[in-house]
């Protein structure tokens, strides 16, 4: 039997364990944020799906950055940007996003 290889996040090496896309994601968070800063829908940046790696469950496009390294990016924005958000966008947004004590 073959070792099958556990698809890994490019930025952090971790397994994909939670296969939602950044596009899909992106999104997500365009929409919450139409209600919040409308003017920041364009700060939200869509990169490439891969033709490898794990398929996003929403939109079944293959995909290389996990869903945590995608959101704790935005969630650094936030909290230098608008740290009245940071809260509330983990509330959302948190795929195992860990808070430096």
């Amino acid at each position: 039997m073959k070792n099958a290889q556990i698809p890994q996040c490019v930025v952090c090496q971790e397994a994909i364990t939670n296969p939602i896309c950044p596009a899909c994601l992106a999104k997500e968070i365009k929409v919450w944020l139409r209600e919040k800063k409308p003017e920041w829908i364009n700060k939200v940046v869509e990169p490439e799906n891969n033709m490898y790696g794990t398929k996003c469950i929403s939109c079944g496009r293959g995909m290389s950055i996990c869903a945590h390294c995608y959101s704790y990016d935005f969630y650094n924005y936030l909290l230098e940007e608008a740290p009245e958000l940071a809260e509330e966008f983990l509330e959302h947004f948190n795929y195992d996003i860990r808070i430096p004590s």
